[in-house]
């Protein structure tokens, strides 16, 4: 903070605060420490992860301990055999005011700034809990602590001090009209992705012309824009992501923007789109809401944020921490490949408008050097490239990231597998694990891995493994602890014979291949990844009053004319899920 800025620009935050949400505060302490609607009240947020379906203690991370065999603490109980319930579990809060990530914050800086490079700022920030909920932009997780705020201080001093340092730097933030009301509504409005009421643009006129006699040979305009950026940049109004209308209400075209811009562009909507989010009938209609999402989806920022989306619901940066002894097919080097090869895939089905079944289904997947040789096919001359993998290859989860990740050395982890499956692709509501579950034992030369596991979860009650999780992890007994394929084990031909309960009634399969075939049939897998999408872009649970939602976007997955998940996105954006004001208090 700079000299004889500090009183004037502390008053002009705790007045903007009270106004945002009714609790006074100033800049180094906690905001939003009173009530539940109160945005990133520290008290709001609910407890630790023991509430939290699939957290960390639930489903195994890559090459882990011996332990977890559940996928959370969602699951129902049912009959030994029964399908099991979609896994609803969640303690959604509908918050009116949702902070942005990290990551959006940068970006945002960079747009509303107009910087030239992104600022590295954001790094020191404090993180979200890894594991904590399922994807680290859950409204629950994004509370303002007093550290926080206190970087948020920091960073916006610094922020406007660099577009202010001369008169001329000031020109590529704003290079309208120089008086002050001028400048707080356009930037205003960038800042706040709406337009400046007129309470608010007076207070900041105050504020502007409060700076006037500090210290600097810039001009009194410069000076005075200088402050109004610095208090801007820690308005709850940027630093939140607001949702203002009765429950029940359509979003505005601002708010609608503003939703889809920090959805499909993980950032802050450019001054060209808050121009067409103006009036009514535009953003603030499905039409137009599909119209801009479409476009969106067809940019390079779009394919960005889907990337992070099946990063986190699949967990592919823990491939890059895989470790491997006595693997001579193993090198560390390979991690680096194993994620990215596993990114292409996910990448290429969305860039070519292709679908769920495809996830499950396809053939195709991508190699680098050390993966080509795994799977003994044509290497590339650099870089990744898209080969067919062969009819052993049906899908995501029968290529070498996922199973080698979910694997002990040169050792197949059933229970790793089958529980990834229930949880990632089933969706399916799995009880607790035991709290002491004993270790692997090692397997005997007479032995399979199979007749190892069986004998390992025989003892456990038997239910949930021998049910849900065993058939499923069996499946995938032909790869090895590599992914690679094997016909015998010990001189002993590979079961891979099972059977799973799934919502539509218990099907057979043998091996990975006939199980995917089955799981893409059914709408098992469909109804699970519309969870997860809505999750990710509402940004908060779902739970049992958000099935119309997922039905609707389980048939748009689905469907034979379409499929893809482009399409279950405009589904989702047209609904009145992400359209309205949902929930929350008053």
């Amino acid at each position: 903070m700079r000299p004889g800025r500090l009183n004037a620009l502390a008053l002009f935050l705790a007045g903007a605060l009270v106004g945002c949400t009714g609790t006074v505060v100033t800049p180094g302490a906690t905001p939003g420490t009173g009530t539940g609607a109160t945005p990133g009240g520290t008290g709001a947020t609910p407890g630790g992860t023991g509430a939290t379906p699939g957290g960390t203690g639930g489903v195994p991370g890559p090459n882990g301990g011996t332990g977890g065999t559940s996928s959370g603490s969602g699951g129902a109980v049912v009959a030994p055999g029964a399908p099991r319930p979609l896994d609803l579990s969640g303690h959604p809060q509908y918050y009116r005011f949702v902070r942005l990530t990290n990551e959006q914050w940068g970006n945002a800086v960079r747009e509303v700034l107009k910087l030239p490079a992104p600022t590295a700022l954001a790094n020191n920030f404090p993180t979200t809990v890894a594991g904590a909920l399922e994807f680290d932009n859950n409204e629950q997780l994004l509370d303002v602590s007093s550290r926080l705020w206190a970087d948020y201080q920091t960073a916006a001093e610094a922020l406007a001090a660099q577009v202010t340092t001369t008169d001329a730097a000031l020109q590529t933030v704003y290079s309208g009209t120089k008086d002050a009301a001028s400048f707080i509504q356009a930037f205003g409005r960038r800042a706040y992705r709406r337009p400046l009421t007129a309470a608010e643009v007076t207070s900041y006129t105050t504020l502007f012309n409060s700076a006037s006699t500090a210290a600097g040979s810039q001009t009194a305009f410069t000076k005075g824009a200088a402050i109004v950026i610095e208090a801007m940049l820690q308005s709850p109004y940027f630093i939140y992501r607001s949702e203002m209308g009765a429950n029940g209400a359509p979003l505005n075209g601002y708010e609608m923007a503003a939703k889809l811009s920090l959805f499909l562009r993980n950032n802050t909507p450019t001054d060209v789109l808050l121009d067409s989010a103006a009036g009514p009938g535009k953003l603030d209609t499905p039409e137009g809401a599909v119209s801009l999402a479409t476009t969106m989806m067809n940019e390079a920022p779009a394919l960005a944020v889907m990337r992070h989306f099946h990063g986190s619901m699949f967990d592919i940066e823990g491939y890059g921490q895989i470790s491997k002894t006595g693997v001579p097919s193993y090198k560390e080097s390979l991690n680096a490949e194993l994620m990215e090869a596993s990114y292409l895939f996910f990448d290429k089905l969305f860039k070519e408008g292709l679908g769920v079944r495809e996830m499950v289904t396809s053939t195709k997947g991508f190699v680098g050097p050390g993966l080509a040789q795994l799977y003994g096919v044509t290497a590339p001359a650099s870089g990744y490239i898209e080969r067919d993998l062969g009819p052993n290859r049906p899908g995501f989860f029968t290529q070498i990231p996922f199973l080698a990740a979910n694997a002990i050395n040169l050792s197949p982890h059933p229970i790793y597998r089958g529980v990834h499956v229930n949880h990632d692709v089933l969706c399916a509501a799995l009880e607790p694990a035991a709290p002491d579950l004993p270790p692997v034992p090692a397997q005997r030369p007479d032995q399979t891995n199979r007749e190892r596991y069986e004998g390992l979860t025989a003892g456990c009650g038997g239910a949930c493994h021998n049910s849900y999780i065993n058939p499923i992890g069996f499946a995938f007994e032909s790869y090895d602890g590599m992914g690679q394929w094997r016909d015998t084990e010990n001189g002993k031909p590979i079961n891979t014979v099972g059977s799973y309960p799934f919502t539509e009634g218990v099907k057979s399969f043998n091996g990975a291949a006939e199980l995917m075939s089955v799981i893409a049939q059914g709408d098992q897998v469909h109804t699970c990844y519309a969870k997860k999408l809505a999750g990710y872009a509402l940004q908060r649970d779902i739970v049992a009053a958000d099935m119309p939602l997922l039905n609707t976007l389980k048939s748009a997955s689905m469907a034979s004319s379409g499929g893809s998940m482009k399409q279950v996105i405009l589904e989702l954006v047209k609904s009145p899920a992400f359209r309205t004001r949902v929930g929350g208090a008053q």
